[in-house]
């Protein structure tokens, strides 16, 4: 069946694909036997036997199944098919499935609890119910021999006057000891969430992202240099047409160029992120200059406030969008100004897709996310 992430994975380059079963309720291990096809650098695992009695782990909720690993048809065959890649592949395995098979035990250990704990609640609430209930009738029965000047009525009135004030001491023990232990409970959570704050500033393990060759980097070059030399072209062209009314902001085009020729894979570069990111965010941004007695110098602080979390929330993360709220934020800018910038947009996709395309070690984009999504509509109607 058609799976659009398979399909994504195969156009990023991952055309190479290699199936290893894993079985966490058995003891023995599973070792794929690796086998090398000189000719076409592909790696077959041979787990027919296995295959009868794998099952989906959509829903986490199995002990046993398939973690499929992807390749760069690129690689070297050598590495692939080593022995010490073949154990690790399969140990990995085993850990993968591991986590994926306490998942369902994970929730079912939470239903559990929450159920115990509405039970629990439910048993106090009946109690609560119960005491304020009986407590009422005794309250109203003495009060009523109270008013009938029935016997013992003066003493009742002094012992239950007595029985408050016990009462209302007693309670303001309580609220005291509940107001330190708070404070002292929210002092202990400040103290840790420092101690978090310090660790966490001073960084992380991880490395450094790797550097490019000197191939790849001639790529970008070239890329960046080809497009940056059509949109400047056009805005002079623009500002001489209009007498200099008009122009091609280039400043947020250079970040997209930096996403679109350095990150071909990342989503913040994809064509989706980079037309629906901008119309968005400069949308909001020119819409914010027509409220009245709102300073230049804090629409340049709203905008992007509104924009950058705005882009998270919809799903279409994408930086030089964030850039271009602050500069059109100003209100130096009109609705022509965002046309024209839109068309700049189109013309660095265009230019990205026919260069970055021309290396065998790219590719950009990973995804046509409307045209994938026409193309299962239509084969599924």
């Amino acid at each position: 069946p058609y799976d659009e992430r398979l399909q994504a994975l195969a156009k990023a380059g991952f055309k190479l694909a290699a199936g290893v079963p894993f079985d966490v309720s058995r003891s023995q291990s599973f070792l794929p036997n690796v086998a090398r096809d000189e000719s076409k650098m592909q790696i077959a695992i041979d787990c027919s036997s296995f295959l009868a009695r794998s099952t989906a782990i959509a829903d986490f909720n199995v002990e046993y199944g398939l973690v499929i690993y992807f390749g760069n048809p690129h690689a070297q065959p050598d590495r692939l098919c080593n022995p010490a890649n073949a154990q690790f592949m399969k140990n990995a395995a085993q850990l993968i499935g591991a986590a994926a098979a306490v998942q369902g035990p994970t929730r079912e250990v939470k239903r559990f609890r929450e159920e115990v704990s509405y039970q629990n609640w439910h048993r106090m609430k009946i109690k609560l119910l119960t005491i304020v209930r009986f407590g009422g009738s005794l309250r109203r029965k003495a009060r009523e021999e109270e008013d009938d000047g029935g016997p013992g009525g003066s003493r009742r009135k002094m012992y239950r006057t007595k029985s408050s004030l016990k009462v209302f001491l007693e309670n303001a023990g309580s609220y005291r000891q509940s107001a330190r232990e708070a404070a002292i409970e929210a002092k202990d959570n400040a103290k840790s969430k420092i101690s978090r704050w310090g660790k966490k500033v001073q960084g992380g393990s991880a490395g450094i992202p790797p550097a490019f060759g000197v191939t790849q980097s001639l790529w970008t070059f070239v890329g960046v240099m080809t497009t940056h030399t059509i949109l400047s072209r056009i805005n002079l062209l623009v500002k001489t047409e209009s007498d200099g009314d008009l122009s091609l902001i280039l400043a947020p085009l250079g970040a997209l160029t930096t996403l679109q020729y350095n990150l071909t894979a990342a989503p913040a570069s994809q064509p989706r992120n980079a037309i629906f990111a901008q119309i968005f965010a400069i949308t909001t941004a020119i819409l914010l200059s027509y409220i009245p007695g709102v300073e230049p110098w804090f629409r340049s602080a709203l905008a992007p406030a509104i924009v950058i979390p705005g882009m998270a929330r919809l799903g279409i993360i994408h930086p030089p969008a964030g850039a271009a709220a602050i500069v059109f934020s100003t209100g130096n800018f009109r609705w022509e100004h965002f046309g024209i910038f839109l068309a700049g947009v189109a013309i660095s996709i265009v230019t990205a897709v026919g260069i970055n395309n021309l290396s065998d070690r790219r590719q950009y984009p990973t995804s046509w996310y409307l045209a994938n999504k026409a193309k299962i509509k239509l084969s599924k109607d």
